[in-house]
């Protein structure tokens, strides 16, 4: 049974007239609800309200209680409060502003500092770091950067955020360790109120008192149950707080297919269905690929029958309506993992070539993806097959080793590969049609004292390894030049055929600021695993920046290495090849033809540069 380790802060009793009335609540009701787990989880908790809520004792919560984890554990951080935030210069806060959490006695000109968002979230990295699955739910405003403007008040709510004070003052963030290139040492998971400019409210609620946030979450949470992804959790709790205010958006931080409380991952749809008022959405736009209406989505874990076709595609997300079904009374109130099944794109255009037979198991196995076509103006890959093995080519990536093909099963996993290659072209061809919003971001990569930087006469940016055999290391920057705050997310494409949004996870990046990688630490570069470090060898990463006005589900450019890196992934791979990325189609029963571009190419677009780690 896994052990979990949580501190519940809530603080109604601030001084100097800045009163809150709903936040012990909140976290009494956050208490009760882990209690009810008893039967799945151990709690270990301890409860910080009103005055026993001193700077003091949140550290040493963190510290001593929710330091206790272990592997195989989880500490869970649950803060319920006044938020605040600064001005700031720091390079590495993207938006100008520094975002903190206000303890009791932080209120008053003698009072102590507050918790900044980068010493919190350094403590909880520590945790993470050890092997502790760690979740922060901060229910105060500016809290999205709270790990890390002011909004408008509903009518009757109050605001749990407080202006930086002039006696507050600012001590030095923690500068945090270097890296690989490769994804990060476990983080914390954050599920945060607000955005990190947007202020959190409270209201009654059910003849409470209660905040928003908290009170879409725990419901959420009862809906789906512990061990939902946070990714449904977090959907659903957003459309409540949305349906409540339209000036307040819960974000999450962190995989979507993790498990609550657990971060195992949990199988499911790269998209998610919810009911909301403007009707049904699914969380694929146009930044995904979706161009225009037509397009098919069909429920996973029930009826093939049950299946949404798209009316409107906005940037992040479309509307569909139920295609030959019925919503049941609790299918409002829940997300439903869906995979598209018709979607509008061109599919790969696959030439096979070699011996009849496995040609002909290779054709039937084709059959059933909708991502592949005989011919066409697809991406152009090919297939040879003689002597039992088949040889994959026409990626941008490095040669795919070659597959053996002697079986049904064996073709399964050729046409896997070829499903993997497409997918992973989709993302690497993604861009807007209408320019504006791109020309006004870019992705810089600059040198620093590890490794030389130069640039190659086709346009390549080429990170040299230094003469001692050094990996080398650059700053990679994320610059946003127009007069608008934009929401940017960084893709590392590898030439394994990998894409993993992990150097810059999605955040806002404020007008004419830019973000920058790996939270400011240098992204090392290195030639990855079998490539011999020999004079000439090279590795290829495209870095393609997404930029959108709101946030964008990133499930879909989560795209693992080709072939998988370890027999696990490859097992996971080949066991589950309906449920992987944007592309990975289930088979429709009736094929859709959705072509044609969309009408409204909508606010978001792109920038990418091609970095070539090589050795000299």
């Amino acid at each position: 049974m896994r052990t979990v380790y949580a501190l519940f802060v809530g603080i109604d009793d601030y001084p100097g007239g800045r009163r809150l009335r709903g936040c012990v609540n909140d976290a009494r009701d956050a208490e009760s609800w882990l209690r009810q787990q008893s039967g799945t989880l151990a709690p270990v908790v301890r409860s910080l309200h009103d005055g026993q809520a001193s700077r003091a004792a949140v550290l040493a919560g963190v510290r001593q209680h929710l330091g206790q984890g272990g592997p195989q554990d989880t500490a869970l951080f649950w803060f319920s409060g006044h938020g605040s935030e600064y001005r700031t210069d720091d390079p590495r806060e993207a938006t100008g502003h520094a975002q903190a959490l206000v303890c009791h006695d932080s209120l008053g000109p003698t009072g102590q500092p507050l918790l900044q968002d980068s010493e919190l979230g350094a403590l909880l990295d520590e945790i993470a770091a050890r092997g502790t699955h760690v979740v922060a739910i901060l229910d105060c405003c500016h809290a999205g950067g709270a790990t890390r403007d002011s909004g408008f008040a509903p009518p009757g709510a109050t605001s749990r955020g407080v202006d930086w004070q002039p006696w507050w003052q600012v001590t030095a963030a923690p500068r945090e360790g270097g890296g690989e290139s490769g994804p990060d040492s476990a983080r914390h998971v954050l599920l945060a109120a607000c955005r990190p400019h947007e202020r959190a409210h409270e209201n009654l609620i059910d003849g409470r008192i209660r905040g928003y946030f908290s009170h879409a979450l725990l419901g959420a949470l009862d809906r789906l149950g512990s061990g939902a992804p946070y990714g449904a959790v977090h959907t659903l709790a957003e459309e409540r707080v949305r349906t409540r205010t339209p000036f307040q958006h819960p974000e999450l931080r962190g995989p979507e297919d993790g498990g609550f409380l657990s971060g195992a991952a949990v199988t499911t749809g790269p998209f998610l269905l919810r009911h909301t008022a403007h009707g049904w959405e699914v969380n694929c736009g146009q930044a995904h690929g979706l161009r225009a209406a037509g397009a098919e989505f069909t429920l996973l874990g029930g009826p093939t029958s049950r299946k949404a076709v798209v009316r409107q595609v906005h940037p992040e997300s479309c509307l569909v309506e139920p295609d030959g079904w019925q919503p049941g009374a609790t299918d409002r109130y829940l997300a439903h993992p869906v995979a598209p099944t018709a979607v509008a794109f061109t599919p790969a255009a696959v030439t096979l070539a070699g011996d009849p037979g496995p040609v002909q198991l290779l054709s039937a196995a084709m059959a059933h993806v909708p991502v592949l076509a005989h011919g066409g103006d697809g991406l152009p890959l090919r297939v040879d097959a003689a002597g039992g093995w088949a040889r994959v080519s026409g990626g941008a990536g490095h040669p795919v080793p070659e597959l053996p093909l002697r079986s049904r099963a064996d073709a399964d996993r050729v046409v896997d590969c070829l499903a993997h290659l497409a997918r992973w072209h989709h993302i690497l061809d993604l861009h807007n049609p209408d320019p504006w919003l791109s020309s006004l971001v870019r992705v810089t990569v600059e040198e620093t004292s590890v490794g030389r930087v130069t640039h190659s006469a086709d346009g390549e940016i080429v990170c040299g390894y230094t003469l001692t055999g050094r990996e080398p290391q650059v700053m990679v920057r994320i610059h946003n030049q127009s007069h608008r705050r934009l929401w940017c997310v960084l893709l590392d494409l590898t030439d394994r055929y990998a894409c993993s949004p992990h150097l810059y996870e999605g955040d806002f990046v404020g007008p004419g600021r830019a973000g920058l990688a790996r939270r400011g630490e240098p992204v090392w570069l290195r030639l990855p695993p079998g490539r011999a470090l020999v004079r000439g060898a090279f590795a290829r990463d495209w870095l393609k920046v997404i930029v959108t006005e709101n946030e964008l589900n990133l499930a879909p450019f989560r795209l693992p290495a080709w072939p998988p890196e370890t027999p696990e992934e490859g097992e996971r791979a080949y066991r589950e090849p309906a449920v992987g990325g944007l592309l990975r189609l289930t088979t429709p029963s009736q094929r859709r033809d959705a072509g044609g571009p969309a009408h409204d190419v909508g606010r978001w677009g792109t920038a990418q540069v091609v970095v070539r780690t090589e050795v000299t």
